[in-house]
């Protein structure tokens, strides 16, 4: 049969072929024939109709994916240093948030009354020190008396400082500007130094954290450069597309973890942040190799071993191949440079009947069935 050669490359045509693939026992099936002694007309089977591929030159990125969460780089948990009534609260989760606004208002009364009675325990003492300090110029104190004061007063002096300082910590301003994330309170709860008044996010960096098998450890630090990442969203259907966005390697953890047998690679986050919010599931493809312009076919040509035929279109035979196929993608392989000029099947492999003989394992190929076969049993080899 002549080929089509008004087809473009990579058409399917279905044929019909005899196997010349030869004493493939290893990896044959088999079916036990039993006849009489009888003798039969001779008969031979046609050949069955199998579709046949042309390679086509595609890129190939190998990858793995592993899903993940969106996460803030920097995820600021803002939580007070003094305790008390909040009587001020004007944030809302989700509300822009700069630097130093604020965030709540915890009554400051309790903390005004121990400021002034340490200012006044302050100034007692500094009046003392003073009058000890002249008697001891004038040689009529000790120096214990002088030490003894001196100390006090100073003592007074850090008490002081400390009600100042825990009196300005009523009013609790945000840390950096950012994106309040929760904001779990309310004006006229209780704020503790046990639970933060809000979460303050930059959602300008966001990151993915995987934990990646340990057997990818060589790959991912040969050089960290040469590997990039897809972020995908899954959208909803009828309503919204997937969304995705690139990502680059930020860091690459040094030690393996032993209960996971997995390591920890932090993706950077490059475009399409406003699409993405901390806490996001996500699917990370990682493409860790990239191979251009290469003779590739589909993946439905192999068989479940890995092996395919090509088809000889001159004598209407198939030919068993089986090479390595370790450069793939979700779709396709790539195959040996020499075989980018052959038909490959498709579709029917399984049916590519290689032959009666007369043994399982080896044997001789019988091709036409008749009483002179010994002990009439046959074995039939795909």
């Amino acid at each position: 049969m002549s080929p089509d050669k008004s087809r473009p490359s990579g058409a399917k045509k279905k044929m019909r072929c005899f196997s010349d693939r030869g004493k493939q026992t290893d990896k044959s099936q088999f079916i036990i024939l039993n006849f009489s002694k009888k003798e039969t007309e001779g008969y031979t089977s046609p050949p069955p109709a199998v579709e046949i591929i042309k390679p086509e030159n595609k890129d190939i990125n190998q990858s793995i994916s592993i899903s993940g969460y969106v996460e803030a780089l920097d995820m600021i948990p803002v939580v007070p240093f003094v305790s008390g009534t909040i009587m001020e609260y004007p944030i809302k989760s989700g509300m822009q948030i700069n630097k130093g606004e604020l965030i709540a208002k915890i009554d400051d009364e309790p903390y005004k009354q121990q400021m002034l009675q340490a200012k006044a325990a302050y100034l007692g003492y500094q009046s003392t020190f003073e009058r000890v300090e002249n008697l001891y110029k004038a040689n009529a104190a000790t120096q214990q008396n002088y030490d003894s004061a001196k100390a006090q007063r100073d003592a007074a002096k850090a008490q002081y400082d400390l009600a100042i300082l825990q009196m300005s910590y009523t009013e609790v301003t945000s840390p950096s500007t950012g994106t309040v994330l929760m904001a779990p309170l309310a004006k006229g709860s209780i704020g503790s130094t046990q639970q933060p008044l809000a979460i303050i996010a930059d959602l300008s960096k966001q990151v993915v954290r995987l934990n990646v098998p340990e057997k990818y450890f060589d790959l991912f630090n040969q050089d960290k450069t040469k590997i990039s990442a897809i972020i995908k969203r899954p959208g909803l259907d009828g309503f919204s597309e997937d969304t995705s966005s690139v990502a680059t390697i930020d860091t690459i953890s040094p030690y393996i973890q032993p209960e996971s047998k997995t390591f920890q690679v932090v993706f950077n986050l490059t475009n399409n942040l406003d699409l993405f919010r901390p806490g996001m599931y996500v699917d990370v493809i990682v493409n860790y190799a990239e191979y251009k312009n290469v003779p590739t076919l589909p993946l439905e040509v192999l068989k479940v071993d890995g092996s395919c035929y090509t088809y000889n279109e001159e004598n209407q035979t198939v030919q068993y191949r089986s090479f390595s196929t370790q450069i793939r993608d979700d779709k396709f392989f790539m195959i040996p440079s020499e075989l980018q000029n052959e038909s490959f099947v498709i579709n029917g492999q399984g049916f590519v009947f290689d032959g009666w003989y007369t043994a399982k394992t080896g044997g001789t190929k019988v091709t036409v069935l008749d009483a002179s076969v010994k002990n009439g049993r046959l074995y039939a080899h795909w």
